[in-house]
Formats: C-alpha cells, sequence, structure tokens
C-alpha cells in the first residue's frame, strides 16, 4: 500500500477494547494508532500532541465526557475528524455529538465489527471531501 496510514487516536477507558480496535486498525494497513486516551481531558491533551487524522471517541468517557471532549477539540482546530461513538441507541446522542463537531457517529458494536476499518475509512474520506477549500 503506497498511500500513508491515516493517524488515529483511540479514547476508550477499557484497555481490552483499545486494544482490539487498535489491533484492528493497524492490522488493515490503512491506519496506525497514535495513542490512547483513557479519559476525555487526556482525549484533548493527545490529540493536540499528536494531531491525529481522526479521533475515535467513546461518548461515556471518564472526567471530561466523549461530547465535551469533542467540543474543545473542534474548538482548537474545525478540521479535526471526531468520531463518536457509544453503545446508546439514543438520537439524541447522535444530535449532541453532531453539534460538538463530530465528523461522525457510531455505535460501540461496529468497534468489534469486521467492517470497523472501512467505515472509519469513509467517514474521514467524506468529511474531507465536504469541506470546503479555504482559498
Amino acid at each position: 500500500m503506497t498511500e500513508t496510514p491515516l493517524r488515529i487516536l483511540i479514547c476508550e477507558d477499557d484497555e481490552g477494547l483499545a486494544a482490539l480496535v487498535a489491533e484492528t486498525l493497524e492490522s488493515d494497513g490503512r491506519f496506525l494508532v497514535v495513542a490512547n486516551a483513557r479519559d476525555g481531558d487526556e482525549a484533548v491533551r493527545l490529540a493536540e500532541e499528536h494531531a491525529p487524522d481522526v479521533v475515535l471517541m467513546d461518548i461515556g468517557l471518564p472526567g471530561l465526557d466523549g461530547i465535551d471532549a469533542t467540543r474543545v477539540i473542534h474548538a482548537r482546530d474545525s478540521g479535526q475528524h471526531v468520531v463518536i461513538y457509544t453503545g446508546s441507541d439514543e438520537y439524541g446522542d447522535v444530535a449532541r455529538a453532531e453539534e460538538a463537531g463530530a465528523a461522525g457517529f457510531l455505535h460501540k458494536t461496529a468497534l468489534t465489527s469486521p467492517d470497523l476499518a472501512d467505515a472509519i475509512y469513509v467517514v474521514h474520506t467524506n468529511y474531507v471531501a465536504s469541506v470546503p477549500d479555504p482559498e
């Protein structure tokens, strides 16, 4: 594969799930996991430090939750692609994630899907294609 891998920051407080997601994405070849944040404050710090292409964010992080962390990340860099996920089926979560600046939203069950890499890649690609060029 000749393309540069997309740099991913995983924001998940469950170490086992974070490791599984990292393994799934890195084995795909299109992604490089640059860091893992265990809470929202760490997610904000690591997003600034590593400038990943995609931040994969759990909505239910301890401390600063995923929505508020997304809001802070987006306020610092409106081009930052945050994909939020949750186990909830509440439409309000999707609306809050979108309002906070998330580029996409996944159900937590997608994290163990063989289609996870494709889903993140498509969200990232569509987000980049829809952002106007600042000429």
